[in-house]
C-alpha cells in the first residue's frame, strides 16, 4: 500500500478550504497535535489529511487496543502502526487490561479506558495541545438520539462539538463533523486507501450500534431524506444557544455568589431556572468532584421555587444546604456528631457523618416480591419495604437517636423503647449514638437499620406500592 500516494490524492481531492475556522485556529496555535486512530475509515481519513510536512513534527498518532475482538484487535493495532511508519509519524499505543474488572463491557467502560490512555499519553494538558478525533455527521445523529433518550440538557444534546474540553482537561477537536460516513468512505476509495472494519459495529451489542442499524434507517425512511444534515444544523444552533447562555450565566454568577461556596438565596430565587441549575452545579463543584444527582438537583430547584429550606447529600461528608431568604451553601461534615432531621429525597443516596448511606425509593410490589420479603430474603440490617397506599406520596426523614425514642417493630406486641431493642440485639453503645433513625414527616419511627421495621407499614396481599429503604455501612 502506497500511503504517501493515497495521502497526496486524498488531500488533492478534498482541497484546502474545508477545515472549519475554529479548528484551524486551534491547530495553528497548538505545539502538540494528537490524532486518535482506531484504524477505521474515519480515523484513517483524518490521519491522511493531517499528516503534512508542516504538521509532522508536532503530530503523534494514538491507538488504543480494547482487546475485545481477539486477533482482529491486534491486527488493527499493527495496521495503524504500519500506517504511521509509512507516513513517518510518531505512534503511541496501549492495550486494555481488564484483569481487575468484572461484568460485561459497556460503551462507557470502553470510552473511559480509552480516555485514560489519552490522558496518560499526553500528560499534563496545556493550552497548546489538541486531540483530533474522527467524529462525523452520522455520529452527530446517533449522539443526539442517545442523549435525548437519557434526558440530557442543552450541553449534552449539542455534542459532539467542533472543539471541547474533555477528561483531564484535554482539548478535543473534530474536523469531520460535516462529512457523512459515505463521503469519507468514497474519499478513501477514490484515493485507493484501505482501512479496517470493526465487525462488532454490525452487532446489536451496544446502544449506538442498535440506533445506527435499526432506528436511523427507519427515521430516514419516514423523513424521505438523510437526516444527518438537519441533525448537524440543529447541533450547531443548539451549541450557539448553549454558548450564549453560558456567557449570561458567567455574568449572573458574579451577582449571585456572596463568597466562595455561598450563594445569595433571594438573588438566586429570582433567576430563571436554567441559571439556577448552572449556579447549583457550579456551587457543588467547589466542594465535591461528584456532581449533584439529577433527582437531588430537581428536589433542590423545587425547594427554591416553593421557598423551602433544604439540605441534600452530594457525597459522603458533603451537603448542599439552603436557608430561606438567606443563603445556599456547601457544607462538609466530618467525624461522629449529632445531626438533626434531614429529608431523604426519592432515589438519592444520603450519606451520614461517621459513615453509612441510605437510599429511599418507591417500588412496585407483585406476588413474587411479596413472597421474598415475607420469607426473609432481605435482612433488616440493610433493606426493608414499607407499604404505601395507592395514591400516597411519601417521603422520610432521618436523624440520630433522641431520648425516649420508641416504636412497635414487626414481631413485638406493643411499642418498645429503642434502648431495650438495642440491648436485645447487643448493638454496641457507640453505634446506638450514630445509628440513623428513619421517621415519617410527623416523627413516627419507621425503621432503624439492624431492627425490624414498624408493624404499621407491614406489606399485605393488597400491597402494590412500597417504599424501599436500603442502608449500607
Amino acid at each position: 500500500m502506497d500511503w504517501n500516494e493515497a495521502r497526496r490524492c486524498l488531500r488533492s481531492n478534498v482541497g484546502e478550504n474545508w477545515l472549519p475556522k475554529r479548528i484551524r485556529e486551534r491547530i495553528e496555535e497548538s505545539k502538540k497535535i494528537y490524532i486518535a486512530c482506531s484504524g477505521g475509515a474515519d480515523s484513517v481519513f483524518l490521519t491522511l489529511l493531517f499528516s503534512t510536512e508542516e504538521l509532522r513534527d508536532r503530530l503523534t498518532v494514538l491507538h488504543f487496543n480494547h482487546r475485545l475482538r481477539g486477533e482482529e484487535s491486534d491486527q488493527d493495532e499493527r495496521f495503524v502502526k504500519e500506517l504511521c511508519a509509512s507516513l513517518d509519524l510518531a505512534f503511541l499505543s496501549a492495550s486494555w487490561d481488564r484483569s481487575d474488572e468484572r461484568g460485561p463491557v459497556s460503551e462507557e467502560l470502553a470510552r473511559n479506558a480509552r480516555m485514560d490512555f489519552f490522558a496518560k499519553s499526553i500528560g499534563e494538558p496545556t493550552v497548546d495541545s489538541v486531540v483530533l478525533t474522527g467524529h462525523h455527521a452520522d455520529d452527530v445523529v446517533e449522539t443526539l438520539l442517545m442523549r435525548i433518550s437519557r434526558g440530557s440538557g442543552l450541553q449534552g444534546v449539542c455534542a459532539p462539538r467542533e472543539v471541547s474540553q474533555g477528561v483531564a482537561g484535554l482539548c478535543f477537536a473534530r474536523p469531520l463533523l460535516k462529512l457523512r460516513r459515505e463521503e469519507i468512505v468514497k474519499g478513501l476509495s477514490d484515493a485507493k486507501a484501505i482501512w479496517r472494519e470493526d465487525k462488532s459495529n454490525q452487532t446489536g451489542q451496544f446502544y449506538r450500534n442498535r440506533l445506527r442499524k435499526g432506528v436511523i434507517p427507519l427515521w430516514e425512511e419516514a423523513a424521505e431524506r438523510p437526516v444527518s444534515a438537519g441533525a448537524s444544523m440543529s447541533r450547531e444552533l443548539l451549541e450557539e444557544d448553549w454558548i450564549a447562555l453560558e456567557q449570561v450565566f458567567e455574568h449572573e454568577w458574579k451577582e449571585v455568589q456572596i463568597e466562595d461556596g455561598v450563594i445569595d438565596w433571594e438573588r438566586l430565587a429570582k433567576e430563571p431556572r436554567a441559571i439556577q441549575r448552572r449556579a447549583l452545579g457550579r456551587l457543588v463543584s467547589k466542594g465535591s468532584k461528584t456532581p449533584l444527582a439529577s433527582h437531588a438537583m430537581e428536589g433542590v430547584l423545587e425547594s427554591i421555587r416553593c421557598c423551602k429550606s433544604f439540605k441534600v447529600s452530594v457525597e459522603h461528608g458533603c451537603w448542599i444546604e439552603g436557608t430561606i431568604g438567606e443563603k445556599v451553601w456547601i457544607s462538609k461534615i466530618g467525624g461522629i456528631i449529632d445531626w438533626k432531621s434531614q429529608v431523604v429525597p426519592d432515589g438519592v443516596a444520603v450519606y451520614f457523618p461517621g459513615g453509612g448511606k441510605l437510599l429511599a425509593k418507591e417500588v412496585e410490589i407483585d406476588g413474587e416480591m411479596l413472597e421474598k420479603v415475607r420469607s426473609g430474603v432481605f435482612s433488616h440490617d440493610n433493606c426493608v419495604y414499607m407499604s404505601l397506599k395507592a395514591k400516597q406520596r411519601f417521603f422520610v426523614l432521618v436523624r440520630t437517636r433522641q431520648p425516649g425514642d420508641a416504636y412497635q417493630p414487626i414481631g413485638r406486641k406493643s411499642v418498645v423503647k429503642l434502648k431495650e431493642l438495642f440491648t436485645d440485639r447487643k448493638i454496641p453503645r457507640e453505634e446506638r449514638r450514630t445509628n440513623p433513625i428513619i421517621t415519617a414527616p410527623d416523627g413516627e419511627i419507621l425503621w432503624v437499620p439492624g431492627l425490624p421495621p414498624s408493624i404499621d407499614y407491614l406489606l399485605t396481599e393488597n400491597t402494590t406500592r412500597a417504599l424501599q429503604l436500603t442502608y449500607e455501612k
